[in-house]
């Protein structure tokens, strides 16, 4: 059999490559049908004075792409089916394409109803965006994390084919107990640890865990309103406790009927505020007193930067009755879904279980990376980095803020990725004024905008809150100066 090729030895592609991209283009063409019998390499390499040899191995790269079979003592001949074939559904019949709509009522209703919580878009038509929490893409450690996924796939490690333990890749497990250990205070185990894809899915856990239809729960007011909607559709009946300047005041805490209490102590969100010492101890006290749990979420305490943080309430707590959960995420980026959860003995293993029921673990590769990235050093390093950029960014915004308004109050000034700013008295309401600084070219955030819950606290209406992290001077001082324009441009009431 012939079979017409188009073969030049001046092509940019060698000649095997040649044949094997003609002979394939033939067959998913229908031009050679399954089942056709090929030349042999002896007749073909003759047909086109090309080297046997050449045929032979173009004939054997088809064949373990499927497109042919070959058979000893016999001919080569184009597979049946082609790999092609077994890709895709054949398109449906006009008549099987015409679906009966089902009767009305039919469908069972839905039963979940949450409103999804707020989450940043990428900016990319040149509005400087002051979203709080968003990490600084150039100082993502691009180097260190691509010698760091050579060294774990060098091994060709069976993590990559194999199903990995639901709570985490034990040596990150492991580094995660130790940085918490040094950096929290918190003296756990590596067996108390889970891998989670951020805080977002600790809040799941801990909410299947002890929140059903009806259950209490407090949480801080203002606070994070994706903590919020997370317990809300669990059923929770939230407990809206004020907060101040120490933190959640915790005389307001409920003495019953209340299984968990959730906290954001290193950084308030979203005032910013540090939880005082007497007020953790309160809140411990209050723990043991009723039985409730303490859920802390120190979201950003790794951007410390005004000294060495106040203990945790784990580490404070040893352990007793306190959740503690965390991401390396925003010292990374929000691609890097990683995050972890250090749990009472008592709630290890159930946890376990909805976290399998859940999902089966999170990607080896990203795990062994992360365990690499925590026990070789590179992750503390990385923190030195941000938190000295961080706070000359910290610097730079206040110094802006000043010039352009005068003395300004800001909370949260102490670590984290945000501050949260009490606009002064002559300037317009934060909503109004959130609108004309967008107009202006520059977007910043009041509480609702940033997704805080907020249940009448008396924080919404006269504060912003501002992100400065993934930001650069430059920004910062044009963002800044949008924000004067839009001050000046108010209406005279």
């Amino acid at each position: 059999m012939l079979v017409e090729l188009d073969l030049a030895r001046d092509r940019g592609a060698t000649l095997q490559r040649q044949i094997v991209e003609q002979l394939r283009a033939a067959i998913l063409k229908g031009r050679l049908e399954p089942g056709a019998e090929l030349p042999s390499s002896r007749e073909l390499s003759e047909q086109y004075g090309v080297a046997r040899n050449t045929v032979v191995q173009a004939y054997e790269t088809l064949a373990g792409e499927g497109y042919v079979v070959s058979r000893r003592g016999g001919r080569t001949r184009v597979a049946s089916p082609i790999p092609d074939d077994c890709l895709g559904v054949p398109a449906p019949a006009a008549a099987a394409a015409q679906m009966t709509a089902p009767a009305a009522g039919r469908r069972p209703d839905v039963v979940f109803r949450t409103a999804r919580p707020a989450l940043p878009s990428a900016t990319e038509d040149g509005t400087i965006d002051f979203w709080p929490g968003r990490a600084n893409r150039r100082l993502f450690p691009i180097a260190a994390w691509r010698r760091l996924a050579d060294e774990a796939l060098a091994g060709a490690p069976s993590g990559l084919v194999e199903y990995n333990a639901a709570g985490g890749l034990a040596e990150l497990r492991q580094a995660i107990a130790d940085h918490v250990a040094s950096a929290r205070g918190i003296r756990a185990g590596a067996d108390a640890v889970i891998v989670t894809a951020g805080v977002q899915e600790a809040l799941n856990i801990v909410a299947r865990l002890l929140v059903s239809d009806g259950v209490g729960v407090a949480i801080e007011n203002p606070g994070y309103g994706s903590a919020a909607l997370v317990f809300e559709s669990h059923g929770a009946r939230l407990v809206p406790t004020l907060t101040d300047s120490e933190g959640v005041i915790v005389d307001r805490l409920p003495e019953s009927g209340v299984s968990l209490a959730y906290v954001t102590p290193s950084h308030q969100f979203p005032t910013g505020v540090a939880m005082s010492a007497a007020r953790r101890d309160a809140l411990l006290d209050w723990s043991r007193r009723t039985g409730a749990y303490v859920f802390e979420d120190d979201y950003d305490s790794d951007y410390s930067f005004s000294g060495p943080p106040l203990v945790s309430l784990a580490g404070r707590s040893d352990g007793d009755g306190v959740i503690y959960a965390s991401t390396l995420s925003k010292a990374l980026g929000a691609g890097v879904r990683a995050g972890y959860i250090v749990l009472p003995p008592e709630l290890v293993e159930p946890a376990l279980t909805i976290k399998t029921l859940a999902n089966y673990g999170h990607p080896w590769l990203e795990q062994a990376i992360l365990a690499r990235f925590l026990s070789s050093g590179a992750y503390r390093r990385h923190l030195r980095e941000i938190r000295r950029r961080c706070a000359d960014l910290l610097g730079a915004l206040g110094e802006q803020l000043t010039r352009a308004f005068g003395p300004v109050e800001l909370s949260g000034a102490h670590n984290g990725m945000h501050v949260m700013w009490t606009l002064p008295a002559d300037l317009p309401d934060a909503e109004p004024f959130a609108e004309r600084a967008l107009a202006a070219g520059t977007r910043v955030y009041t509480l609702e905008r940033a997704g805080a819950f907020d249940a009448e606290s008396g924080f919404a209406r006269r504060n912003l809150l501002l992100g400065y992290a993934a930001l650069t001077e430059r920004e910062i001082a044009a963002g800044v100066e949008a924000m004067r324009r839009a001050a000046e441009a108010r209406p005279v009431v």
